[in-house]
């Protein structure tokens, strides 16, 4: 994506990518993907959620206002507070509880791809957006990739995460918070083989699946 300014305001631009044959079969078709987060923001902003609105477009490009700073950058920068971070990751999960509660998935909530402007949060980067045949299964999984962003972006644990998971759980009427215990579970193994790992490689998503299981104990019930 590119920023440009015009009239005094940010824009981004999204242009569809061009890949090699090699990075195709990695990354997958990239115009199917640019339409897909085309789609998204039309209809998921049609339907009143946080999602920046498409103010210009073209056959290979579309254009979006500026929304602000993204989570992560509010998570690793000196200039914002402890309690700035807690109520943008607050807003965070209440802008992801918003599309499960419609009945959809954004694909992948790293906090990345969470933006913001000192009071709500706007979804962006919906390349994996699309209809799927279980949405609960999909809102699931966004749940947990957005805890364990949570956790890999902040390389550490912390009150606001806890606090911010918690307001999810609360807010939640679907079995969300519940269909994700039970898939962690399952995946209980992963906790001692990343352990181990963490001790010969310094890796922050590696480091990310402890903290994300210690912090499923501490929440059973």
């Amino acid at each position: 994506m590119r920023r440009i300014e015009s009239g005094g305001r940010h824009y981004w631009v999204k242009q569809r990518e061009e890949l090699s044959l090699r990075w195709r079969l990695q990354k997958g078709n990239p115009a199917q993907a640019f339409e897909r987060e085309r789609e998204g923001l039309r209809r998921l902003h049609a339907m009143g959620l946080p999602v920046p609105e498409i103010v210009d477009e073209g056959p290979d490009y579309f254009v979006t206002r500026d929304a602000g700073v993204p989570l992560s950058h509010v998570y690793k920068s000196p200039d914002y507070s402890e309690t700035e971070r807690g109520r943008a990751l607050k807003a965070a999960v209440k802008a992801l509880h918003r599309l499960h509660e419609a009945g959809v998935a954004h694909g992948r909530p790293n906090l990345k791809d969470m933006i913001w402007d000192g009071k709500r949060v706007t979804l962006i980067d919906l390349e994996r957006f699309g209809r799927v045949r279980n949405a609960h299964a999909a809102q699931v999984l966004d749940f947990i990739i957005f805890a364990f962003s949570c956790f890999a972006v902040a390389n550490k644990s912390l009150p606001q995460i806890d606090q911010a998971l918690y307001l999810y759980r609360m807010l939640d009427m679907r079995g969300i918070f519940v269909g994700a215990s039970r898939w962690l579970n399952c995946l209980r193994w992963l906790d001692p083989v990343a352990r181990a790992l963490s001790r010969v490689k310094n890796s922050r998503e590696i480091a990310a699946i402890p903290r994300l299981f210690a912090w499923l104990r501490s929440n059973r019930g």
